[in-house]
C-alpha cells in the first residue's frame, strides 16, 4: 500500500505545466521567456497573465494580444504588448484576481 501511495504522490507532485511564450524585449535586444498563468478576454481583447518564474513571490506581467498570425504548419504567432496603462491594468488585474483567487494571491 505504501508503494501505491508513493506512486500517486510522484504523479501528482511537481510544478503544473504552463504554456511558455517568448517576448522580444527591445530594451534588452533579446527574447525573454514567460509562463502563461491565465488568459482572459475583456471587451473583445485577449490578455495574458504571465510570469518568468514559477514560485510564490514572482512578479506577474499582463500582456495584450495585439494580433495573431497562423502559419501554414498551424503554429500560432502572437504579437504582444505589455499593458502599462494604469486604468487598463487595474481592470484586467481584477479579472485575473477573480479567476485565480483560489490559486494565487494577486496584488495590483
Amino acid at each position: 500500500m505504501d508503494d501505491l501511495l508513493r506512486e500517486v504522490e510522484q504523479m501528482t507532485s511537481g510544478e503544473p505545466k504552463y504554456e511558455k511564450i517568448s517576448f522580444y524585449d527591445e530594451e534588452q535586444d533579446g527574447f525573454a521567456e514567460f509562463f502563461v498563468m491565465e488568459r482572459t478576454r475583456l471587451n473583445g481583447t485577449e490578455y495574458l497573465l504571465a510570469t518568468q518564474e514559477l514560485n510564490q513571490d514572482s512578479d506577474g506581467y499582463v500582456f495584450k494580444v495585439v494580433s495573431e498570425h497562423r502559419e501554414d504548419d498551424d503554429e500560432v504567432t502572437l504579437e504582444l504588448e505589455l499593458v502599462d496603462d494604469d486604468t487598463e491594468l487595474e481592470a484586467v488585474g481584477k479579472v485575473f484576481a477573480e479567476l485565480l483567487s483560489d490559486d494565487l494571491n494577486i496584488e495590483i
